[in-house]
């Protein structure tokens, strides 16, 4: 048997896909915002330089998950300065929910093949894998 995604359905995401689709669902931010935004809430699990997010950025937009913004009025660039924005679509948020579905699926799955039920165990809360 060969496990294989239909080669138009966007799962899995990546883990920097699915970072950057995180950070545009709570608010719209330009690239390097974006990029700093990944690495803390990835706990600096998830570092791609400044040439990998814009590739990623284009691929999710190509794709329809991501779209670009304009500047929120308070956020105003340098004079000089180009910010290019970025927001989450209607199509990227309804990705990104069906990623985390097949994530919780897979942690459920692991929690019960690995005796790690109890609530938290794989989060982080109780015991490790």
């Amino acid at each position: 048997m060969t496990l294989m995604a239909k080669s138009n359905d966007p799962l899995p995401l990546s883990p920097a896909d699915l970072h950057v689709l995180l950070v545009l669902a709570e608010r719209e931010l330009y690239g390097y915002a974006i990029l700093k935004a990944v690495e803390e809430e990835s706990n600096g699990h998830v570092r791609p330089d400044l040439g990998a997010l814009y590739r990623a950025l284009a691929r999710l937009t190509t794709a329809g998950m991501v779209r670009e913004a304009k500047a929120p009025n308070d956020q105003a660039p340098a004079p000089g300065q180009k910010r290019r924005y970025f927001g989450l679509t209607a199509g990227g948020r309804k990705t990104l929910v069906a990623e985390v579905a097949r994530l919780e699926h897979v942690l459920d799955l692991a929690g019960a093949r690995l005796g790690l039920r109890a609530e938290g165990a794989l989060s982080g809360k109780g015991s490790r894998l």
